[in-house]
């Protein structure tokens, strides 16, 4: 079973990291066509999906995952 549990991990850590260049590709592609490279509304919707899913450990999650896409290269 901890096999499975590390072979999740892996996968989560891979799509974290797809969510995240995915994100730095939006942002670029706003700021190249003059706009602000976050948009509130948008992220507001994602915690709030990530909080009626999980709770609230939801939105502590939404907010990490937010930060890390903001650190990756768009």
């Amino acid at each position: 079973m901890s096999e499975d549990i590390a072979a999740l991990d892996r996968e989560i850590i891979a799509l974290v990291g797809r969510r995240a260049d995915m994100a730095g590709e939006l942002a670029g592609a706003r700021a190249s066509a003059g706009g602000s490279r976050t948009s509130l509304a948008e992220e507001n919707r994602m915690i709030d999906r990530y909080r009626h899913e999980l709770g609230r450990p939801g939105v502590n999650l939404a907010l990490v995952l937010l930060s890390l896409s903001s650190r990756r290269p768009a």
